[in-house]
């Protein structure tokens, strides 16, 4: 980069900070609705490059909101693998009771989640974690709410295996397959193996969880007709989100997740359902109580929410986020080596009112 573009690139930056000064000034003194309105049709009133710049805190490794990269059709053998995953994805036997499938905690009518707060699975026993969407999954460099699972391979064995989510036995699934024709022949043509191995059956669940992408949204339609696809609330919740509410700090790029980890003081450290979240993947102290950003695209339709589903619905998501999360124990708890979680710093206690909280639901809809 010459030193003229370095130049030009900080002198951008600093218009665009100045300029979304100036916006958050007028947005104050706006005396009504129609004030507002105005400013913000002015401010959003260009591509995503022009608008006020997002305030985020010092340190974060900060990507713009965009789309999604364009949807590719899978064709020829590449097909037949989806086509085969999608079936795997729906097949009962590799479950130790012959009676749960992926889609029976991932259902795309319950947006690819299963509705419930936690999880159910083998012989009706409970998990303490709410089954994740997936129609982000082949967006994230991690998968699960801890992180434990860095391929869409791995992370297809893990309920399987489970014995409170799937339970089944790799031998017994492996020897059942292998007495499948049709199995046998679309493993053949898909993937040009004679004998079907576990780590096949994964791999054509990854290929398929891979096609999976965000329903298209009003969202989406922002990036090809502006937000003037937007009615006045959601683009005050837009603002919002970028700037006073502090969401962006984490929630950005395409999918609305830093992909990173975080203590939302959810962990119930030292209390029933205590959950000690990536610390149990990694040992490092600093990740007790963290979980997963989860993306927010198709969120209205993925309650309810939290690695605990503690949450219903989106207000409140947005009431733990403006009272700064929640308060977990500060004592070393009895019931496990890690220490206390730490409080993320980028929590804070927010001053938003009803209304505002509103703007933010009515965005948060639109993804």
């Amino acid at each position: 980069m010459t030193r003229r573009t370095r130049s030009v690139s900080l002198v951008s930056r600093v218009v665009l900070a100045l300029s979304a000064l100036t916006f958050v000034v007028a947005a104050t003194g706006a005396e009504d609705a129609e004030g507002r309105r105005a400013w913000l049709r002015q401010a959003y009133g260009g591509p995503v490059e022009s608008w006020p710049a997002a305030q985020v805190d010092d340190g974060v490794e900060f990507t713009e909101l965009g789309p999604l990269p364009p949807r590719v059709r899978p064709e020829g053998v590449e097909a037949e693998r989806v086509a085969l995953g999608q079936r795997l994805f729906e097949e009962r036997h590799l479950s130790g009771s012959g009676q749960i499938a992926c889609v029976s905690c991932h259902n795309l009518e319950l947006g690819f989640g299963d509705g419930l707060r936690q999880a159910t699975g083998h012989n009706l026993q409970k998990g303490n974690r709410n089954a994740p969407s997936l129609f982000s999954a082949a967006f994230m460099d991690d998968l699960f709410w801890d992180g434990r699972s860095d391929t869409l391979e791995d992370q297809a064995i893990n309920p399987i295996i489970n014995p409170i989510e799937m339970a089944g036995k790799p031998s017994e699934i492996v020897a059942w397959i292998n007495t499948q024709d049709d199995y046998l022949e679309a493993f053949s043509s898909a993937y040009g193996v004679d004998r079907i191995a576990m780590d096949d059956i994964t791999r054509a669940l990854a290929d398929y969880e891979r096609t999976l992408r965000p329903r298209r949204t009003k969202w989406d339609r922002v990036f090809t007709n502006g937000t003037d696809v937007l009615n006045d609330e959601e683009l005050w919740g837009l603002h919002l989100f970028r700037t006073k509410a502090r969401c962006i700090n984490c929630h950005m790029g395409p999918v609305f997740s830093d992909k990173k980890y975080h203590s939302l003081g959810l962990a119930y450290y030292g209390r029933k359902y205590e959950d000690v979240g990536r610390y149990s993947v990694t040992g490092d102290p600093a990740d007790v109580g963290r979980f997963r950003t989860a993306p927010l695209r198709n969120v209205s339709r993925t309650g309810p929410y939290m690695h605990n589903g503690l949450f219903p619905s989106l207000r409140g998501l947005v009431n733990l986020y403006a009272a700064g999360g929640g308060k977990d124990r500060t004592e070393q708890s009895d019931t496990t080596k890690a220490p206390p979680p730490q409080p993320d710093p980028l929590l804070q206690e927010l001053d938003l009112s009803n209304e505002e909280r509103a703007a933010l639901v009515a965005f948060l809809e639109t993804l």
